[in-house]
């Protein structure tokens, strides 16, 4: 089961949702006070959505962090998936209903896709699974050790 957290209950998962993006998106340490106060003021301001995902016994699977965005280009408003970590081993046929689920999300937004970022070949393989293209990689040249 996939639950949306209302802004008002982030508080009272607000280090599992730390836990998750520090994992995620490899939130480098000195950045962490920058990444969660943003983050913290996104979610409780729904800029950002929180979903978690429960087994029957209502533990903890998965948390994923979304943002409507707008495509600065293009104008179209999409849905961005920001943090997806998963505790235990997602079965494909559940990646298919989450993925069905966040199509809803975004149709229900008014949004014309869903864009995401990763470095994890896992969540490239998860990607395919649930249908996404890949439409671009993003290459980084550190300045500072020159």
């Amino acid at each position: 089961m996939i639950v949306k957290i209302l802004n008002r209950q982030i508080p009272q998962i607000w280090e599992l949702i730390k836990f998750a993006c520090v994992q995620a998106d490899e939130v480098d340490k000195k950045e962490m006070p920058q990444y969660f106060n943003e983050l913290l003021h996104a979610l409780l301001n729904d800029k950002a959505q929180c979903f978690i995902r429960l087994d029957d016994d209502r533990t903890l699977l998965a948390v994923l962090i979304t943002r409507i965005m707008i495509d600065r280009v293009t104008g179209e408003k999409y849905l961005f998936l920001q943090c997806l970590y998963s505790f235990k081993v997602i079965q494909d046929e559940v990646l298919r209903q989450a993925r069905d689920l966040f199509v809803d999300f975004a149709k229900a937004e008014q949004c014309s896709y869903i864009s995401f970022n990763s470095r994890h070949k896992r969540i490239w393989e998860i990607a395919e699974i649930m249908g996404f293209k890949e439409k671009h990689r993003r290459f980084d040249f550190e300045i500072g050790g020159v």
